[in-house]
């Protein structure tokens, strides 16, 4: 396969960046925007926490480190009542 260098605005390449979580709205905000995108895929609740529990996952797993399992089950149940 031919290789090239990617262009500086191709959409397809891979970049990655740091979450920088200063408080505790944020936190929240960002569990609640990761449980949101994988409830439109149709992941169930025990997909979403073993998500939240997978370090490859390193924002959900951020927010399980910092808050546990009893603060996760919250965030999943909150946006499973908005999105009903």
């Amino acid at each position: 396969m031919a290789s090239k260098e990617p262009e500086a605005d191709d959409p397809l390449e891979l970049t990655g960046v740091v979450l920088a979580v200063q408080d505790e709205t944020s936190l929240k905000d960002m569990a609640a925007c990761f449980v949101e995108e994988f409830l439109r895929d149709g992941w169930s609740d025990e997909q979403l926490r073993a998500m939240f529990r997978n370090p490859r996952y390193r924002g959900p797993y951020l927010v399980w480190r910092q808050k546990g399992e009893a603060y996760i089950e919250e965030v999943i149940q909150e946006v499973r009542r908005h999105h009903a």
